[in-house]
C-alpha cells in the first residue's frame, strides 16, 4: 500500500515541486492549495486520480482542513507523512509596513502550520508513526532588511517545530524543519529582496529533493533541521 503525504501550498513554487517529486517517488499525495486553478493544472499534469488528490481551500480554515484530513482518511487511510510548506511573504522595510499586513503572514506561515499539524497529529500517534517537516527558511534563524514581518513568522515556526520534535518523538513521530536560503520563486520575483543572478540561486526542485530524502530515512533516523543555500550566489 503506498503511503499517503499532505503537501500544504502545493499549487506553485517549492509546495509544485514537493507534491511532483513524491508522487514520483510512490507516495500518494494530496495537494492542498488556495489556488484552485493551478491545482487543477497540477492534477492534469499528474494525471492520476487514484494517487493524487487536491483540496482547494486555506489552511488557516480550520474546518476545510479538518474536513479534508477527515475524507482523505476515509479513501485512503492515515496521513502518514506531512509536509507542510504553505506561505505568504511581504517584504518592505518596517517603517512601511502594517499591522494587518503582519497579521496576513502569521495565519498562513503560523496559524496554517498549527491548523494541518493538529488535524493529523493524532492518528500518527495512535499509529506510532510518522512524519511532519514544515518549510521555513533561513529568515527563521537570521534577520534580514526588509524582513522583519517574514522573519517574525519564520522564527515562530522553528520555536514550534523544535517543541514539538520534543514531544512527538516518543510515539516515532519524526519533526523537522528545512531551511531554504533564496529560491527561484514568484515569492520573491520583482521583491527588493530579489537576487540579481536569479540563475545562481536554488530551484523548488532542490528543495524537493531534500524533503524527498528525509521522508526516505530509515523510521529511526530523523533530520531535525537542515540548513540550504545556494554554493555561489554571486
Amino acid at each position: 500500500m503506498k503511503k499517503v503525504v499532505v503537501v500544504t501550498g502545493a499549487a506553485r513554487g517549492i509546495g509544485r515541486a514537493i507534491a511532483i517529486k513524491l508522487y514520483n517517488d510512490g507516495f500518494r499525495v494530496a495537494a492542498f492549495s488556495r489556488n484552485s486553478e493551478l491545482l487543477a493544472s497540477l492534477q492534469e499534469e499528474i494525471n492520476d486520480s487514484e494517487n493524487l488528490k487536491i483540496f482547494s481551500g486555506d489552511v488557516t480554515d480550520t474546518a476545510f482542513v479538518n474536513d479534508s484530513v477527515k475524507t482523505i482518511e476515509k479513501e485512503w487511510g492515515g496521513v502518514e507523512h506531512l509536509v507542510n510548506n504553505a506561505g505568504l511573504a511581504i517584504f518592505k522595510k518596517f517603517v512601511d509596513s502594517t499591522l494587518d499586513e503582519f497579521k496576513q503572514q502569521m495565519d498562513v506561515n503560523m496559524f496554517g502550520v498549527y491548523n494541518v499539524t493538529k488535524a493529523v497529529v493524532n492518528s500518527m500517534i495512535a499509529r506510532n508513526s510518522g512524519s511532519i517537516f514544515t518549510v521555513s527558511s533561513l529568515a527563521g534563524k537570521n534577520g534580514f532588511v526588509h524582513g522583519t514581518m517574514y522573519a517574525a513568522t519564520k522564527h515562530a515556526v522553528m520555536g514550534f517545530s523544535r517543541s514539538l520534535m520534543l514531544e512527538l518523538r516518543e510515539h516515532n513521530i519524526r519533526v523537522g524543519t528545512i531551511c531554504p536560503g533564496s529560491v527561484d520563486t514568484d515569492m520573491i520575483a520583482n521583491t527588493p529582496i530579489e537576487p540579481k543572478n536569479i540563475d545562481k540561486i536554488l530551484t523548488g526542485e532542490d528543495v524537493a529533493d531534500i524533503i524527498s530524502t528525509m521522508i526516505k530515512l530509515p523510521p529511526r533516523a530523523m533530520v531535525s533541521e537542515i540548513e540550504v543555500r545556494p554554493t555561489n550566489p554571486k
